[in-house]
């Protein structure tokens, strides 16, 4: 996503007519960038506050979890509404729109690091992922992980192995028995 909105602030560099208005080219690669981002947004990062909060949060702490947390994105959107328009003035185009590139790979290094993953797991399995100390988790994320997706994705190393950080009972066992989700049976999983 920050690559789409520094595309939109170089876009700006692009020459304007000779009246000093912008190109059709101009205006156009402008849009296209700004569309991006809103497209990797909103399938991105944009639903993340929402869903994650929904998951996280005891059933008894749920609403106000939730509250504060659409409390919190909403309240950060109205700042970014309200100093956008003084920062194109004091910074230019092209800087607000560096900046905000560079609060969005803040971000995802903050959400890295932070922020551990809870899919497909239950409300009681989160109790576990939330009991690991945020400094192993970042430390996991650092020394295991990381290079984990840079031998795998990177350099295509297929026989590449993520070392789980903690194992769920029952769950991350591969020799344990489940219940598949489709028919509720119970079957030994290799």
């Amino acid at each position: 996503m920050a690559w789409s909105l520094l595309a939109a602030g170089f876009s700006f560099y692009l020459p304007n007519k000779a009246d000093g208005t912008a190109t059709t080219q101009k205006l156009a690669c402008i849009a296209f960038f700004i569309y991006v981002f809103t497209l990797f947004y909103s399938v991105g990062e944009g639903p993340v506050p929402f869903a994650y909060s929904a998951e996280v949060f005891p059933l008894i702490h749920r609403e106000t979890g939730m509250a504060w947390a659409v409390a919190t994105c909403l309240s950060w959107a109205a700042v970014l509404s309200v100093t956008f328009p003084r920062m194109l003035a004091a910074l230019t185009p092209q800087g607000t729109f560096g900046f905000y590139a560079a609060l969005n790979m803040l971000g995802f290094t903050l959400l890295l690091f932070f922020l551990p993953e809870t899919k497909q797991r239950t409300l009681e399995e989160l109790d576990q992922v939330f009991s690991v100390p945020t400094k192993k988790f970042a430390s996991y994320q650092a020394q295991k992980s990381i290079p984990y997706f840079i031998k795998r994705y990177i350099f295509w190393n297929r026989s590449a192995r993520l070392e789980p950080l903690f194992i769920i009972e029952g769950v991350d066992d591969p020799t344990a028995r489940r219940y598949t989700r489709t028919t509720g049976e119970a079957k030994a999983e290799a």
